[in-house]
């Protein structure tokens, strides 16, 4: 997970819902919660069991309402529905397991999912796999694990290649390749650094004429395979789908707009 996904999604869902312009409250069921974009309907509050809708007056777009009963959270809206377990007041739960950053803590909430689990809302992300791959080649060039020239190599890899998609990124990378080589050497100590095989072949049998002198002269090969990305199957390029960060930040904001009613209303009746 990176910052930049989660500060990208606490922007959007601002953007989004609008900002929060004041309180007004009313009495039962019906209480609202008014922002500038979406406000709060409390359709229901008999202890843990709660729905809350919060919703534009205006539109219907990026709606979302949360739901709890004992033991669980309901988001549903204008997207993908997810459903959290984990403790008898899930709205306690998302107010105390609050990122103190951007105000979600979408790893550990991730775990409590009921359906589908944390693999349900990764989604491949094709800037993570080119931030990942340019990590490992600067890494490389670090520590002198690179051979000259790799950086090139590996732009003119991103720009012809098709990573759009994880297998087709993950082919990619497999299949890269860059200086691989044959090293050609004689036992009188003449050696050479070839490309292909049919050079070696040809360094033999020039090497052998021009070595007139009598000696017997071993020669032998190896391929040496020049810079590839090793290991990869344990690379991760996956991050959380944005619209689970949305759902995270709508959650969360959501409890602090019920919280904040709540304390409204009570104050009224006092």
């Amino acid at each position: 997970m990176t910052r930049d996904s989660i500060a990208e999604a606490a922007a959007r869902f601002a953007r989004d819902i609008g900002p929060h312009a004041g309180t007004k409250a009313v009495k039962g069921r019906a209480a609202r919660r008014r922002t500038r974009g979406h406000e709060l309907t409390i359709l229901h509050d008999e202890g843990l069991y709660r729905h809350l809708r919060f919703r534009s007056p205006d539109h219907s777009g990026y709606w979302f309402d949360l739901i709890t009963v004992p033991g669980t959270l309901v988001f549903q809206g204008d997207g993908d529905s997810y459903v959290f377990s984990r403790t008898e007041d899930m709205f306690a739960f998302f107010r105390g397991s609050s990122r103190e950053e951007r105000g979600i803590n979408p790893m550990y909430w991730s775990e409590k999912l009921t359906i589908g689990g944390r693999n349900s809302v990764m989604r491949y992300d094709a800037d993570l796999f080119e931030q990942r791959v340019k990590e490992y080649v600067v890494e490389a060039i670090r520590y002198g694990g690179a051979p000259r020239g790799i950086g090139k190599a590996v732009a003119e890899m991103f720009f012809w290649g098709d990573y759009s998609n994880e297998h087709d990124a993950r082919r990619m990378l497999e299949s890269f390749e860059y200086d691989a080589h044959y090293l050609v050497s004689c036992s009188c100590g003449a050696e050479a650094k070839l490309p292909d095989y049919g050079e070696v072949v040809t360094w033999r049998g020039r090497h052998r004429r021009q070595a007139q002198d009598g000696t017997h002269h071993k020669i032998t090969d190896r391929r040496d395979e020049g810079f590839r990305f090793h290991d990869t199957w344990e690379w991760s390029f996956s991050d959380y789908d944005w619209w689970f960060l949305w759902a995270c930040h709508a959650i969360v904001w959501g409890v602090a707009r019920y919280d904040e009613a709540k304390q409204t209303a009570e104050a009224v009746a006092a």
